[in-house]
Protein backbone atom coordinates (compact mmCIF):
# COMPACT_ATOMS: atom_id res chain seq x y z
CA UNK A 1 0.00 0.00 0.00
CA UNK A 2 1.29 3.44 -0.89
CA UNK A 3 2.24 5.48 2.14
CA UNK A 4 -0.17 8.29 2.97
CA UNK A 5 -1.24 10.32 5.95
CA UNK A 6 -4.30 12.25 7.04
CA UNK A 7 -5.10 14.38 10.06
CA UNK A 8 -7.56 11.73 11.19
CA UNK A 9 -5.06 8.90 10.91
CA UNK A 10 -2.39 10.95 12.65
CA UNK A 11 -4.78 11.62 15.52
CA UNK A 12 -5.47 7.94 16.14
CA UNK A 13 -1.87 6.82 15.82
CA UNK A 14 -0.35 9.19 18.37
CA UNK A 15 1.52 7.23 20.99
CA UNK A 16 1.41 9.51 24.01
CA UNK A 17 -0.67 8.46 27.00
CA UNK A 18 -2.91 11.54 27.06
CA UNK A 19 -3.88 11.22 23.39
CA UNK A 20 -4.62 7.51 23.78
CA UNK A 21 -6.74 8.12 26.89
CA UNK A 22 -8.57 11.01 25.22
CA UNK A 23 -9.45 9.09 22.05
CA UNK A 24 -10.44 5.95 23.91
CA UNK A 25 -12.82 7.84 26.15
CA UNK A 26 -14.39 9.68 23.20
CA UNK A 27 -14.89 6.39 21.33
CA UNK A 28 -16.36 4.90 24.49
CA UNK A 29 -18.85 7.79 24.57
CA UNK A 30 -19.83 6.96 20.97
CA UNK A 31 -20.13 3.28 21.85
CA UNK A 32 -22.32 3.98 24.87
CA UNK A 33 -24.83 5.81 22.66
CA UNK A 34 -24.72 3.06 20.04
CA UNK A 35 -25.28 0.41 22.72
CA UNK A 36 -28.22 2.41 24.01
CA UNK A 37 -30.00 1.83 20.69
CA UNK A 38 -29.54 -1.96 20.97
CA UNK A 39 -28.69 -2.50 17.30
CA UNK A 40 -27.75 -5.59 15.36
CA UNK A 41 -26.45 -3.78 12.28
CA UNK A 42 -24.40 -0.56 12.36
CA UNK A 43 -23.13 1.68 9.58
CA UNK A 44 -20.06 3.79 10.35
CA UNK A 45 -20.64 6.58 7.80
CA UNK A 46 -17.43 8.42 7.00
CA UNK A 47 -15.39 5.76 8.78
CA UNK A 48 -11.99 7.05 7.66
CA UNK A 49 -9.33 4.47 8.42
CA UNK A 50 -11.74 2.39 10.50
CA UNK A 51 -10.63 3.15 14.05
CA UNK A 52 -14.13 3.78 15.40
CA UNK A 53 -15.51 0.71 13.63
CA UNK A 54 -12.77 -1.37 15.22
CA UNK A 55 -13.51 0.02 18.67
CA UNK A 56 -17.23 -0.68 18.36
CA UNK A 57 -16.52 -4.23 17.21
CA UNK A 58 -14.15 -4.82 20.12
CA UNK A 59 -16.71 -3.54 22.61
CA UNK A 60 -19.51 -5.68 21.18
CA UNK A 61 -18.42 -8.50 18.85
CA UNK A 62 -22.07 -9.35 18.14
CA UNK A 63 -22.51 -6.16 16.12
CA UNK A 64 -22.51 -6.38 12.33
CA UNK A 65 -20.53 -3.27 11.40
CA UNK A 66 -19.91 -1.82 7.96
CA UNK A 67 -17.70 1.23 7.45
CA UNK A 68 -17.97 3.42 4.37
CA UNK A 69 -15.71 6.29 3.34
CA UNK A 70 -15.09 8.32 0.21
CA UNK A 71 -11.31 7.81 0.39
CA UNK A 72 -10.07 4.59 -1.26
CA UNK A 73 -6.79 4.92 0.62
CA UNK A 74 -8.59 5.13 3.96
CA UNK A 75 -10.74 2.12 3.09
CA UNK A 76 -7.68 0.14 2.02
CA UNK A 77 -6.02 0.92 5.35
CA UNK A 78 -9.18 -0.13 7.24
CA UNK A 79 -9.48 -3.38 5.31
CA UNK A 80 -5.83 -4.29 5.85
CA UNK A 81 -5.76 -3.41 9.54
CA UNK A 82 -9.31 -3.98 10.82
CA UNK A 83 -10.94 -6.20 8.21
CA UNK A 84 -11.31 -9.00 10.73
CA UNK A 85 -13.52 -6.78 12.91
CA UNK A 86 -15.79 -5.04 10.39
CA UNK A 87 -16.55 -4.75 6.70
CA UNK A 88 -15.36 -1.71 4.76
CA UNK A 89 -16.21 -0.29 1.36
CA UNK A 90 -15.72 2.95 -0.56
CA UNK A 91 -18.67 5.27 -0.92
CA UNK A 92 -19.73 8.86 -0.39
CA UNK A 93 -21.83 10.04 2.53
CA UNK A 94 -23.60 12.23 -0.05
CA UNK A 95 -24.81 9.17 -1.95
CA UNK A 96 -24.59 6.14 0.29
CA UNK A 97 -24.59 2.91 -1.75
CA UNK A 98 -27.30 1.22 0.33
CA UNK A 99 -31.04 0.75 0.21
CA UNK A 100 -33.40 2.66 2.47
CA UNK A 101 -33.54 1.46 6.09
CA UNK A 102 -30.50 -0.78 5.65
CA UNK A 103 -29.01 -0.41 9.16
CA UNK A 104 -30.49 -0.38 12.63
CA UNK A 105 -28.20 2.45 13.72
CA UNK A 106 -26.02 4.79 11.69
CA UNK A 107 -22.93 6.34 13.31
CA UNK A 108 -21.44 9.54 11.93
CA UNK A 109 -18.50 10.44 14.15
CA UNK A 110 -16.40 13.54 13.48
CA UNK A 111 -17.58 13.76 9.86
CA UNK A 112 -20.26 16.42 9.38
CA UNK A 113 -17.89 19.25 10.24
CA UNK A 114 -16.03 18.40 7.02
CA UNK A 115 -19.06 18.32 4.70
CA UNK A 116 -20.09 21.33 2.61
CA UNK A 117 -23.30 19.67 1.35
CA UNK A 118 -24.56 19.25 4.90
CA UNK A 119 -28.28 18.79 4.24
CA UNK A 120 -27.66 16.15 1.60
CA UNK A 121 -25.43 14.23 4.01
CA UNK A 122 -28.08 14.35 6.75
CA UNK A 123 -30.75 13.20 4.31
CA UNK A 124 -28.61 10.20 3.39
CA UNK A 125 -27.95 9.30 7.03
CA UNK A 126 -31.68 9.34 7.73
CA UNK A 127 -32.48 7.38 4.58
CA UNK A 128 -30.28 4.39 5.35
CA UNK A 129 -30.96 4.33 9.10
CA UNK A 130 -33.80 2.05 10.15
CA UNK A 131 -34.22 3.51 13.62
CA UNK A 132 -31.45 5.65 15.10
CA UNK A 133 -28.44 7.84 14.35
CA UNK A 134 -25.47 8.65 16.58
CA UNK A 135 -23.63 11.83 15.63
CA UNK A 136 -20.57 13.49 17.13
CA UNK A 137 -18.98 16.80 16.15
CA UNK A 138 -16.50 19.22 17.74
CA UNK A 139 -17.84 21.59 20.37
CA UNK A 140 -17.01 25.16 19.43
CA UNK A 141 -15.35 27.46 20.14
CA UNK A 142 -13.35 25.18 22.47
CA UNK A 143 -12.23 22.76 19.77
CA UNK A 144 -10.89 25.59 17.60
CA UNK A 145 -8.95 27.14 20.48
CA UNK A 146 -7.29 23.86 21.39
CA UNK A 147 -6.67 22.86 17.77
CA UNK A 148 -5.15 26.26 16.91
CA UNK A 149 -2.72 25.82 19.80
CA UNK A 150 -1.90 22.23 18.78
CA UNK A 151 -1.20 23.33 15.22
CA UNK A 152 0.98 26.21 16.45
CA UNK A 153 3.23 23.75 18.27
CA UNK A 154 3.08 21.33 15.29
CA UNK A 155 1.20 18.70 17.29
CA UNK A 156 -1.62 18.33 14.76
CA UNK A 157 -2.57 19.08 11.18
CA UNK A 158 -5.32 21.36 9.90
CA UNK A 159 -8.50 19.27 10.34
CA UNK A 160 -10.21 20.92 7.37
CA UNK A 161 -13.49 21.83 9.06
CA UNK A 162 -16.13 23.81 7.17
CA UNK A 163 -18.98 23.60 9.72
CA UNK A 164 -18.83 24.78 13.32
CA UNK A 165 -21.35 24.27 16.13
CA UNK A 166 -21.55 25.61 19.65
CA UNK A 167 -23.48 23.33 21.99
CA UNK A 168 -26.69 25.32 21.59
CA UNK A 169 -26.30 25.38 17.80
CA UNK A 170 -25.71 21.63 17.70
CA UNK A 171 -28.84 21.02 19.78
CA UNK A 172 -30.88 23.19 17.43
CA UNK A 173 -29.38 21.47 14.39
CA UNK A 174 -30.21 17.96 15.64
CA UNK A 175 -33.62 18.85 17.08
CA UNK A 176 -34.75 20.33 13.76
CA UNK A 177 -33.79 17.25 11.73
CA UNK A 178 -34.33 14.22 14.00
CA UNK A 179 -36.71 13.02 16.69
CA UNK A 180 -36.40 12.52 20.46
CA UNK A 181 -32.70 13.48 20.58
CA UNK A 182 -30.51 13.12 23.64
CA UNK A 183 -27.20 14.90 24.01
CA UNK A 184 -23.90 14.46 25.82
CA UNK A 185 -20.48 16.08 25.84
CA UNK A 186 -16.98 14.70 26.28
CA UNK A 187 -13.78 16.48 27.28
CA UNK A 188 -15.35 19.90 26.60
CA UNK A 189 -14.35 19.78 22.93
CA UNK A 190 -16.67 17.01 21.66
CA UNK A 191 -20.45 16.84 21.63
CA UNK A 192 -22.64 13.87 20.78
CA UNK A 193 -26.27 13.08 20.08
CA UNK A 194 -28.39 9.98 19.70
CA UNK A 195 -31.72 10.47 17.95
CA UNK A 196 -34.51 8.65 16.16
CA UNK A 197 -35.16 9.02 12.44
CA UNK A 198 -38.91 8.35 12.63
CA UNK A 199 -41.51 10.53 14.31
CA UNK A 200 -42.92 8.80 17.36
CA UNK A 201 -39.84 6.67 17.99
CA UNK A 202 -38.34 6.91 21.46
CA UNK A 203 -34.64 6.78 22.16
CA UNK A 204 -34.02 4.34 25.04
CA UNK A 205 -33.09 6.00 28.30
CA UNK A 206 -29.65 6.35 29.88
CA UNK A 207 -27.99 8.98 27.70
CA UNK A 208 -26.04 11.57 29.64
CA UNK A 209 -28.06 14.74 29.16
CA UNK A 210 -26.27 18.08 29.27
Amino acid sequence: MARYNTANKQKYLRGDIISRWHLRSVMEAVYSLVAQTNPRTVLDAGCGEGFVSKYLADRDPSLEILGVDVSPDAIRYAQENFGDAAGFQAGSILSLPFKDNSFDTVVCSEVLEHISELELAVTELKRVARTYVVISVPNEPYFKWINDFARAIRFSQDPGHVNFWTHSEFRAFIESRFFAPQFSRKHVIYQLAVAAVQNGAVVPANASIS
